[in-house]
């Protein structure tokens, strides 16, 4: 007797779901959690690929880290699963979550954990930051998660305080 293989949930790939996913996760969270970078808000910014085979993605940045998400396109009714161990259930009969697979898009490898959430249905999460604790913005997350140099503000030397013109009032702030 052999046993049903898991289902797959799919839904839309939605932001503002990732988004309220994102959200009831964090306040899960222990507020004193030293793991949290509480200067970070969560940001989605979706990624609608051109071509086919690439799925949906999103970059999100939380409190916790910098992950890209994908979603099973609609077009395809079997995921681009390359590699995996066979798939186990939870207890409703879906994929479990926390399953690591290798996705194949467009001569690419990915590695990712099969995630599952009641708002968005069956994912996948690639962890580019695992850390974001030494980051201050979500700018500076982004820029670090897609190799990028991140902004950064240019250094002011005494000499360009000389050429503002200022009150007396503003004389003393402006060395603070």
């Amino acid at each position: 007797m052999s046993e049903n293989p898991p289902h797959w949930d799919w839904r839309w790939p939605d932001p503002v779901a990732l988004k309220v996913a994102a959200e009831r996760i964090l306040q899960s969270r222990d507020p004193d959690d030293p793991t949290l970078n509480r200067r970070l808000s969560i940001r989605i910014q979706m990624d609608i690929p051109d071509s086919d085979g690439i799925p949906v993605r999103a970059l999100m940045v939380t409190p916790w880290a910098v992950e890209r998400i994908y979603w099973n396109s609609s077009t395809q009714q079997k995921p681009p699963i390359r590699h995996a161990f066979p798939l186990t259930a939870d207890a409703q009969g879906r994929v479990a979550a926390g399953q690591g697979v290798i996705l194949e898009f467009a001569d690419t490898l990915v590695p990712v954990l099969t995630a599952w959430e009641p708002e968005l249905g069956h994912h996948w999460v690639e962890t580019l930051l695992p850390s974001v604790l030494g980051i201050h913005s979500v700018e500076e997350a982004v820029a670090l998660a897609l190799g990028k140099k991140p902004l950064s503000p240019p250094k002011r030397s005494v000499s360009d305080h000389l050429s503002l013109s200022v009150s007396r009032r503003k004389l003393l702030g402006i060395f603070r």
